[in-house]
């Protein structure tokens, strides 16, 4: 063997052995930054010994035995093209990630090239400063970690730096990064950025900073607070920009004209960025393969901006295009068929007319074709989908769209994804799904199917999501779907299915079956089938034995309303964290603790059931409480103080219809974001409390918060029962506590709640005024103070509520002349201010004029005192006046002699006669 062949080999042999042994400095480094998290799942269980190079994530430089990449990337992270964590994806990467801090000893790995720390949870820590001391680093990916504050600007010492990503988003959205820019062109190598959820610090030059990076391909920016971008510039340096992604800003304005100077585009994304109206021409993009527009407002012929602002040959190059609820208007044809190259093509929620044209069926690289949402009229026949061979998704809900194909049709494609809500179908079910066995969402909603379900529709294994609500649906379901084990979402509501509820598969996160004709009991699997958000609502008859099970998990919504379920509540409620809905059942008893123990709860219904018992005490601790609903049940006792001090973030309270009584406790007006509140149909005494002017939510015209969890409740008002979405109440916010036996005055201090629109005092004992501003309520439209004992005179103010439908004084003390002008003209029903027997004006017959007599006590204020004064006046004059004779007989002999003489002589008189 010669001797540089022995060299050789000593010189792998060396490589190799420093290929395993890392620095002892670093490796010690290594260890600091695994003490500092909390490594749950043991990722880094191989990071033990002395041959650090050979841990999992580490690798060294063959030749210098230096740490150069570290790669702890979350094994498990969502899919980047969500903007939100969507079921078990969330729960995979919390299970996975490491969480702690970043410790600063890795400050020692000096060589360090390759730093990726993404998906894991560092929980608000602040960005690490030391990172700008690696000058040999290319890479650094720390995205969707939760790092806050700003980022150190030493990071603009990387000038080999290459690709850098410090996007953050959900969970993570609490923690936000912020940057200046000044330092962003120092490096000058920079290929790839990503800077998602940073807040560009008081920028309005980020553009002209950016432009300066020569070399930049990918430029990545979402949800960074910028509103100003600048619609030229003078020269465009960054012509190496592949892919333009700006979305989620604020910028209000048109598509920067500079935009069509970058040449080597191959993706641009504008979305939600408001911009406006004209789009400049975009002809020069020759290599633009995938155009994102959506959530603008762009306005227009979409005719116009394809063709006119657009190249044919770019036209046709176009391979992803995305127009989605851009305000676009026109039809299909004319330019649909020079889209050759396109797979997947969104116009969703725009106002596109026409029909479907014919040559559809050429785009032979279809894979998915969204256009719900628009005014689409016509047919859609097998001849429009027979060449499209590769088509997975087509979404044509929310259309005027007629489906008519052959009941024997078999597709030449197999889809994904399918709906077809709104369009006409029916009457039969559409037979040529069958033939779809790679079908995982199916959506029919209200598409006129009045048939039965087909059995090889439960054969479908890989259905994931089946939505066939609002049909006329009939007969009943299969005894067992625990064989569809994909199935996630199931809606069959609104339809006339009936028969007992199946087995049901352990995948089933939700469940809606309203408004059927289901009876019998919900069966127990031997593993619960209910892991997330069950719904069966508006049934016949379900028993409540063995519908949930004590053995239930990670249950978070549950809605059994308008059924007939009855016996007692179970015990076993803890699990569900957000969402409860018992009402208008038939349930009795009292509410079991278990039902109010989680604090994460935001909703809870009880509504018109027999419930019993006091206030249920343990719903203090829901301090997360946003909607309570106690009415119509048997509740009794008083209402705790505590009420205003837990359920701060309560915004609808409905107590109506109980046997409550006490007074209304003072505290409950810390409620400041109370929307609605209904204390009506109660035994609640003693005056209102002072300090209604605390209803902040109330006393604002619009309010920004609101239930995230929307459901019907129950609104009395203009003499009608109405059904409101809780959402609705932003705008649609209500006071009722009438029939009580409230007393006292009505505080001035209520006027404030300028954002009511339903106030309801009446069939109480109220007395005094009717707070003179009662006019600053101007949101008001329906005010009711009738069978009260209120005096005095109707304010003018009240003929500015210029929203006013309904009004009722009737059966008080009013008196004096009924306002006049503006919205009570159109209030001139007599019935109003019946059984007031002072009031005069119209539209009563009783004309004010002299000769109408007032009562004693008006309710004038100043007038009372007079009266009072002069009632005391005339009984100390009585007083006095006795006093003086009863003195003068006392000490005058001959007077008293006298009187008494006088007095026997009237009575001898009246005994003669």
């Amino acid at each position: 063997m010669t001797y540089s062949s022995l060299n050789f080999l000593l010189l792998l042999f060396i490589q190799a052995f420093l290929a395993n042994c890392c620095i002892e400095r670093e490796r010690e480094a290594l260890l600091e930054f695994k003490a500092g998290v909390n490594d749950t799942k043991s990722r880094l269980a191989s990071w033990s010994g002395e041959q650090c190079c050979n841990w999992a994530g580490i690798r060294c430089n063959s030749q210098t035995g230096h740490v150069v990449k570290l790669n702890l990337r979350n094994t498990k992270p969502y899919n980047l093209d969500n903007i939100y964590i969507i079921g078990d994806d969330y729960y995979d990467w919390i299970y996975h990630s490491l969480v702690g801090k970043i410790s600063p000893s890795l400050i020692f790995l000096s060589d360090l090239k390759y730093l990726d720390l993404s998906f894991n949870n560092f929980n608000g820590s602040k960005f690490p400063e030391f990172i700008g001391a690696f000058r040999n680093l290319k890479y650094i990916n720390l995205s969707h970690t939760g790092l806050s504050g700003m980022i150190p600007p030493q990071l603009g010492n990387l000038s080999r730096l290459m690709y850098f990503d410090v996007s953050n988003g959900y969970p993570f959205s609490s923690f936000m990064l912020k940057t200046d820019t000044w330092w962003l062109p120092n490096l000058r190598n920079l290929k790839h950025m990503e800077m998602s959820r940073v807040d560009f610090k008081d920028s309005n030059d980020w553009v002209e900073t950016l432009n300066k990076l020569s070399s930049l391909e990918v430029l990545v920016l979402y949800n960074n607070n910028l509103t100003h971008i600048p619609q030229s510039i003078p020269l465009v340096n960054f012509t190496s920009l592949k892919v333009l992604h700006l979305s989620n800003q604020n910028f209000n304005t048109t598509i920067p004209h500079w935009v069509g100077n970058l040449t080597s585009l191959n993706k641009l994304t504008l979305r939600n960025n408001s911009l406006i109206s004209m789009v400049p021409p975009l002809d020069s993009l020759t290599k633009l393969t995938d155009l994102s527009l959506c959530w603008n407002n762009i306005e227009g012929d979409i005719r116009e901006l394809l063709l006119g602002k657009l190249s044919n040959y770019t036209l046709g190059n176009l391979e992803y295009l995305d127009l989605s609820s851009t305000n676009l208007s026109g039809t299909l044809t004319g330019w649909i068929t020079d889209m050759t190259s396109v797979t997947h093509l969104n116009l969703w929620n725009n106002n596109l007319s026409g029909t479907l044209p014919i040559d559809i069926g050429n785009l032979t690289n279809l894979v998915g074709l969204d256009l719900s949402s628009n005014s689409l009229t016509g047919l859609l026949s097998e001849t429009h989908l027979t060449s499209l061979l590769k088509l997975k998704y087509l979404y044509l809900a929310n259309n005027n769209i007629t489906i008519l194909v052959d009941s024997d049709w078999t597709p030449s494609f197999q889809l994904n994804s399918i709906d077809l809500s709104s369009c006409k179908l029916g009457p039969k079910f559409p037979s040529w799904l069958r033939r779809q066995v790679e079908i995982e969402d199916l959506g029919l909603i209200d598409t006129g199917i009045d048939d039965s379900i087909p059995n090889w529709l439960w054969n479908l294994s890989s259905l994931g999501s089946l939505d066939l609500s609002t049909n006329l649906l009939r007969g009943k379901l299969p005894a067992s779907l625990v064989h569809m084990t994909k199935l996630m979402y199931m809606d069959l509501s609104n339809n006339r299915l009936e028969g007992k509820i199946p087995f049901l598969p352990t995948s089933l996160k939700y469940l809606f079956l309203s408004n059927n004709s289901f009876s019998g009991q919900l069966r127990k699997n031997r593993r619960s089938p209910y892991k997330n958000k069950p719904i069966v609502s508006n049934n016949n008859t379900v028993e409540m034995v063995e519908l949930f099970p004590c053995g239930l998990a990670n249950l978070h919504y549950l809605d059994l309303s308008s059924n007939s379920l009855s016996g007692q509540l179970p015990p076993c409620w803890s699990n569900i964290s957000d969402y409860v809905n018992l009402a208008n059942n038939r349930l009795s008893g009292v509410v079991p603790s278990s039902l109010s123990c989680s604090v994460t709860l935001s909703v809870l219904q009880l509504a018109n059931n027999i419930l019993t018992g006091e206030f249920p005490f343990d719903l203090q601790f829901c301090s997360g409480l946003q909607l309570l609903d106690l009415g119509e049940n048997n509740f009794q006792g008083t209402m705790p103080d505590w009420v205003g001090e837990s359920f701060q973030q309560l915004q609808i309270l409905r107590l109506r219809s109980n046997l409550f009584s006490g007074n209304i406790p003072s505290k409950l007006t810390q409620l400041n974001n109370i929307l609605f509140l209904d204390l009506s149909n109660n035994y609640l005494t003693g005056p209102l409390p002072r300090g209604l002017d605390n209803f902040t939510s109330m006393s604002q015209l619009f309010s920004l918060t609101i239930s995230s969890y929307h459901t019907i409740v129950i609104v009395i008002t203009k003499g009608l029962i109405l059904e409101y979405d809780s959402r609705d109440f932003l705008f649609l916010k209500s006071m009722d506590l009438s029939n009580n036996n409230l007393t006292g005055e009505i505080p001035k201090e209520i006027v404030v709640l300028a954002g009511l629109f339903n106030l309801n005092l009446s069939h109480n004992q109220l007395i005094g005024n009717i707070p003179l501003e009662i006019g600053n309520m101007t949101s008001l439209e329906s005010l009711d103070f009738h069978k009260n004992k209120l005096s005095g005179t109707i304010p003018q103010s009240i003929s500015t509520l210029y929203s006013l439908a309904v009004l009722n004084f009737s059966c008080n003390n009013l008196s004096g002349s009924i306002p006049n002008g503006h919205q009570l003209q159109t209030l001139n029903d007599p019935s109003i201010y019946n059984g007031n027997p002072y009031l005069c004006g119209s539209p009563l017959e009783t004309s004010c004029d002299s000769s109408v007599r007032l009562p004693q006590s008006d309710g004038n204020n100043d007038t009372n005192d007079r009266d009072k004064w002069l009632y005391l006046f005339i009984e100390f004059g009585f007083v006095a006046g006795f006093l003086l004779v009863f003195f003068i007989l006392l000490f005058k002999v001959k007077w008293r002699y006298t009187y008494f003489q006088m007095v026997d002589s009237m009575l001898e008189r009246n005994s003669l006669l």
